[in-house]
């Protein structure tokens, strides 16, 4: 299995990643008199209305209003389709096996439904549906008090005007009917952020996201191999895109996510920004050429969708150039 991590007030989580998970940028919701414990309303999807559960409320935080920062998780919750508020996804992990003293768990029971808490203070939300309808956030925080996870409460910046007028534009462009998908294959993509561009590649080819560790240099390599480093035992070559791009002076911040990609027979990581979440696009949708940043040029990519660049995954694993043996011999 794989999760989709993010977090609420400094508290790490993370969800399995269905067919159903995408991620879409937080939207104006529009308040409903009554819900089941959590919601803060609804949103129109494509012409279909799909509840808004506030993670936060779950997790014991007092209520907050929307920043243009925060995204909405659309995933199913039983039979339902739902959307979970939170404050950022952070990557992409393989759902490693819990340490023996799983911290959610006494004397062989849940402390919380639908959840477990790892030794390090994640929490991974196994049963949605438990977890809506069963959460105790006070059993929580209790947990993480225990093994020493302290949340930190993140100060509001009020814009509310500005913040509102985007969100409702959100919202209008959100609620437009999608194309209609009938006999056509969709793929998913996580979405990234490199410089002031957005960048999408295949899942199919994501192993992991995780945040840059040492990166050790390796003489001899071309510019656009960044280094070494190790993940989860193993040492992977890091490529840096904006090199490989020839993208420059646009924008350029600390790359401090590695999105570690593979076929079963070639591995190594890019960097990026940030991630911006997940999303399904047609799979013939990227017929349109990239434009090509100042000063460079976009190889391995399929085409554009709403902006976004979606980049060839096996064209760049198919590259003998990203080993970084063979660059170094």
């Amino acid at each position: 299995m794989t999760l989709l991590q993010f977090s609420v007030e400094g508290v790490s989580c993370a969800i399995i990643v269905g067919k159903t998970v995408f991620v879409e940028r937080m939207v104006r919701v529009t308040p409903q008199s009554k819900g089941e414990f959590g919601t803060v309303g609804v949103i129109d999807l494509h012409g279909r209305t799909v509840p808004v559960y506030q993670v936060r409320t779950h997790l014991g935080f007092p209520d907050r209003n929307p920043r243009l920062s925060d995204v909405l998780i659309v995933t199913k919750s039983g039979d339902d389709c739902v959307a979970l508020w939170v404050d950022h996804t952070s990557g992409i992990s393989p759902d490693t096996t819990l340490p023996l003293e799983d911290a959610s768990v006494r004397e062989d029971e849940p402390v919380v439904q639908g959840v477990s808490i790892t030794a390090e203070g994640l929490v991974i939300i196994r049963d949605l549906a438990g977890f809506l309808k069963n959460s105790n956030s006070q059993q929580i925080r209790a947990v993480l008090s225990a093994i020493k996870v302290i949340p930190c409460e993140e100060n509001e910046i009020p814009e509310k005007e500005r913040v509102s007028t985007i969100l409702a534009e959100r919202a209008q462009k959100l609620s437009q009917p999608a194309a209609r998908s009938k006999g056509i294959v969709r793929i998913e993509v996580l979405k990234f952020r490199l410089a002031y561009q957005e960048y999408a590649i295949g899942m199919k080819f994501i192993r992991e996201v995780v945040l840059t560790g040492g990166i050790t240099p390796v003489p001899g390599t071309p510019e656009y191999i960044s280094g070494i480093c190790a993940i989860r035992g193993e040492i992977v070559s890091l490529v840096d895109l904006r090199a490989l791009f020839s993208i420059s002076g646009r924008g350029l911040t600390d790359l401090n996510r590695v999105i570690v990609i593979t076929d079963g027979t070639m591995t190594f990581g890019i960097l990026a920004d940030y991630i911006t979440g997940i999303a399904t696009i047609p799979a013939s949708s990227p017929a349109a050429p990239a434009p090509a940043p100042s000063g460079g040029e976009v190889p391995y990519q399929l085409g554009v969708v709403d902006g976004i660049v979606v980049l060839d995954g096996a064209a760049l694993l198919a590259d003998p150039r990203m080993l970084i043996d063979e660059t170094v011999s």
